[in-house]
């Protein structure tokens, strides 16, 4: 089942200190609802489970979001990424839908420390959701994004991933709709977070800058790109992966690496620029869901790139 939240559409997000009934957000004109799942690797929003099921009653789609506790620590941060996807799952809220990382100074979470070693940091954490079949999000403030964190790089691999905090009235002050007049000027915003009081509901409200979609059905087999081969044939690897021999045109959506090998860990050869077209010769999926492009290339040699993770393609297959 495929949903899609409509570019300009309403939303809230919701933690312990909201009701566990959504029903007063929904009526009131929110068309989707971030909950709370986690903090850190020790707490779980006892909400949650009810949040999840109203917003699921109301007919509007739930997502998730996890408050990032390892400050610029990658390991502490795939163990969070972990914690934070059996937290969703436990809550109802599946794969295929949004779970975002929720970096912002406080309750433990330190963002005064090196630019680049927080980026890598949030980066582990998405690699780790992302690999467990979730969307991406990162949310902060617009300050902190702009001077803490490497969005650039950010973006490069997921395009269009941040929502991002900025109250044109300030705090408190109620405010019924997004005035784009004053806008965060910032490049790959999802969801703009405008008030900490929508509507007067004491509720965050947000707004959708891009459309997002959702497909739940991320357990059934995934479409792959159209077979133009006429003799199609499978083979595995020394690492185990089985590999669909078909030839194609993948056009990049965003930054991606091509390496040397069908893993994160080859060498790389380049990073190819968004709107790049890599005609390929066949493809497999990582235990990771990543699906790798073989690129044949002069003498023999052969470049990979990963062209989709679970269900979100990373460009357009032709």
């Amino acid at each position: 089942m495929t949903r899609t939240i409509e570019n300009r559409a309403y939303g809230v997000d919701v933690s312990s200190f909201n009701n566990a009934n959504t029903t007063e957000y929904t009526n009131a004109g929110a068309d989707f609802v971030l909950v709370k799942v986690s903090e850190g690797l020790d707490y779980r929003n006892p909400k949650a489970k009810a949040q999840v099921d109203s917003a699921k009653q109301n007919n509007v789609v739930p997502m998730a979001y996890h408050y990032a506790r390892f400050s610029g620590n990658s390991n502490v941060a795939v163990q969070e990424g972990n914690y934070a996807v059996s937290s969703a799952k436990q809550v109802g809220i599946e794969p295929g839908s949004y779970l975002a990382c929720d970096y912002e100074q406080g309750s433990g979470n330190e963002t005064g420390g090196n630019r680049e070693e927080n980026t890598t940091a949030i980066l582990a954490f998405l690699n780790t959701i992302v690999s467990a079949g979730y969307k991406p999000l990162l949310y902060s403030g617009a300050e902190l994004m702009k001077n803490k964190v490497n969005t650039a790089k950010i973006l490069a691999k997921y395009p269009n991933c941040l929502w991002v905090a900025a109250y044109p009235l300030g705090n408190g002050k109620i405010a019924n709709d997004a005035n784009f007049g004053y806008f965060p000027s910032m490049d790959g915003v999802a969801i703009w977070q405008f008030t900490d009081n929508w509507k007067g509901l004491s509720v965050d409200g947000n707004i959708a800058v891009k459309s997002l979609s959702f497909d739940f059905n991320v357990s059934k087999p995934v479409s792959q790109p159209a077979n133009t081969s006429t003799h199609s044939k499978t083979w595995t690897d020394v690492q185990g992966m089985t590999w669909h021999e078909e030839h194609g045109t993948f056009i990049t959506g965003g930054a991606i690496n091509l390496r040397w090998g069908a893993n994160t860990q080859s060498t790389l050869i380049a990073t190819l620029p968004a709107g790049s077209e890599v005609k390929y010769n066949a493809w497999a999926r990582d235990k990771a869901g990543r699906v790798w492009l073989q690129q044949p290339r002069t003498n023999g040699h052969d470049g990979y790139l990963v062209g989709r993770v679970a269900t979100e393609a990373w460009g357009t297959f032709k």
